[in-house]
């Protein structure tokens, strides 16, 4: 029996010519009580059409279709959707974080290789391997191929037809390139990664000329796209990598296209837009989360914190330079560096994504093709991930975000994470108390593990601190001594206060 959240594929032939993309072949009209999905379809080669629909709750659902086409007008049937272990899309959740549709906390620690789904078979599933086993939850790729430096392969499989006079007609789509895609976001699915599907790309600059479509073709090709990965709960949508770049499109057309997103998508996915220097107003309706390139942000504690202020929504810096050894200064951070950052992003109540650009031996580079890691961050990024998983709260919030100097996130008086970037020899319990949330007290009890984020090691000091002195700022354990640490190393802190 099909699961709640589940991929459902239903599969229908019409006979003679497609129906064009740029009106939808087929609609299918789903209803279980007070609640009704419309959900479109897509032609997928020859004479099949294809509809995919992933039911948010359990029962017996009824459909029917509608269509222009008599063999696919007017059929119907039942739907019989059970409770199962599919956790369904991410949303957001708690303001600044993000849980499944059943409520299961989502933490995203990613990575990207922009033109992924252009390189052979062996190198994407190694991807899909390497990704997984660092421990990661999240990617980034491009669907449109990539153009420029460091790019080596041209693509065999193009996204669509070409009209007499040379350019693309998104109205013929290439059903092969479109399920060498579905291939891909299943394969992430498969391994428990999110595909954070970059819709269109910035780095064509006419070498392809997919970036020369007009506003109506890129509709069109939005249409399909969303038709064929809506039903995936493993997908989230992000307009554009570096949109900016791609100067001659009003920013007025990028909000269009992402209305219309959030319009058509029956499945109601995350969606963002992607910045080089220029960066979007995320305060726009249809964006759900911030996804924003900023290196410098990440440097230091209280910078990246203030997008969340700007934008009040989740907040992923989803690219902060990268561990590399190329010379341009994006790409060539120690995996220390780069590990240091991605912790003060974390404590700053937002998230990270991780990525990679030594030079290959094909002299491209692993956040355009993909591969194995060669660093020593990508594994660091997913220890970093599992600590997050292990939080008891939704997620790290800023507690004293105007004038603590220390690196400290959480949920007041439940549980902390401060990071030591550079170790004292020792420490002495203090808790910044916070201007929201619940009030630390004389008594309260603490429990104490000390994470170094380099070893990926978490040892229980087998201590208990107990609150002594609380004022209006700070609260402070001063009957218990000082908690010796390893002076020097970049260490993390997990306060839990004990019931």
């Amino acid at each position: 029996m099909i699961t709640v959240h589940e991929c459902t594929e239903w599969t229908f032939r019409a006979p003679g010519s497609p129906i064009p993309a740029d009106r939808t072949p087929i609609t299918m009209t789903l209803r279980l009580g007070g609640h009704t999905a419309r959900v479109p379809g897509f032609w997928d080669g020859d004479d099949v059409y294809r509809v995919r629909f992933a039911a948010p709750l359990a029962g017996t659902w009824t459909w029917e279709t509608s269509s222009e086409h008599a063999a696919l007008n007017a059929l119907s049937g039942t739907l019989e959707v059970g409770e199962g272990e599919h956790r369904g899309p991410v949303r957001v959740a708690a303001g600044f974080h993000f849980a499944h549709a059943d409520g299961t906390p989502f933490r995203p620690v990613g990575a990207t290789a922009y033109n992924l789904l252009h390189q052979s078979d062996d190198r994407i599933d190694t991807t899909v391997r390497a990704t997984r086993e660092a421990g990661m939850n999240k990617f980034r790729f491009m669907v449109f191929p990539q153009a420029g430096d460091r790019v080596g392969r041209i693509p065999e499989l193009m996204p669509f037809e070409k009209r007499s006079d040379g350019s693309w007609d998104p109205s013929r789509p290439v059903p092969a390139f479109f399920q060498r895609l579905d291939r891909l976001v299943q394969a992430f699915g498969d391994a428990g990664i999110q595909a954070d599907v970059l819709i269109f790309n910035a780095y064509d600059q006419g070498f392809f000329g997919l970036d020369r479509m007009t506003e109506e073709e890129d509709a069109v090709y939005l249409r399909y796209l969303v038709a064929r990965l809506s039903a995936y709960e493993n997908v989230w949508w992000s307009l554009c990598n570096e949109f900016d770049v791609i100067t001659d499109r009003p920013r007025e057309r990028w909000t269009r296209m992402g209305e219309l997103l959030r319009s058509i998508d029956p499945h109601d996915h995350l969606r963002s837009i992607h910045n080089w220097m220029d960066i979007y107003d995320n305060n726009q309706p249809w964006v759900t989360h911030a996804s924003i390139q900023n290196g410098s942000a990440t440097i230091d504690f209280g910078r990246a914190l203030l997008y969340r202020d700007v934008y009040e929504k989740p907040i992923v810096l989803d690219e902060i330079k990268y561990e590399g050894d190329i010379s341009d200064r994006w790409g060539d951070l120690s995996a220390a560096e780069l590990v240091r950052r991605m912790w003060i992003t974390t404590v700053s109540g937002c998230y990270v994504t991780h990525g990679e650009s030594f030079v290959l031996p094909d002299g491209g580079l692993h956040m355009v093709e993909g591969g194995e890691f060669q660093g020593q961050s990508a594994v660091r990024a997913g220890f970093l991930r599992r600590i997050l998983d292990e939080l008891e709260i939704a997620g790290l919030d800023p507690i004293d975000k105007w004038d603590d100097p220390a690196y400290v996130a959480g949920a007041p008086r439940r549980q902390y994470l401060q990071y030591l970037p550079t170790a004292p020899e020792t420490w002495t319990f203090r808790l910044p108390q916070g201007n929201v949330g619940e009030r630390l007290e004389i008594g309260d009890r603490f429990a104490i593990d000390v994470i170094d984020t380099w070893n990926m090691t978490v040892t229980p000091t087998g201590r208990v601190f107990t609150l002594t002195e609380v004022q209006r700022n700070d609260a402070y354990a001063h009957d218990d001594a000082p908690l010796e640490l390893p002076a020097g190393e970049a260490l993390a802190l997990r306060i839990t206060r004990l019931a």
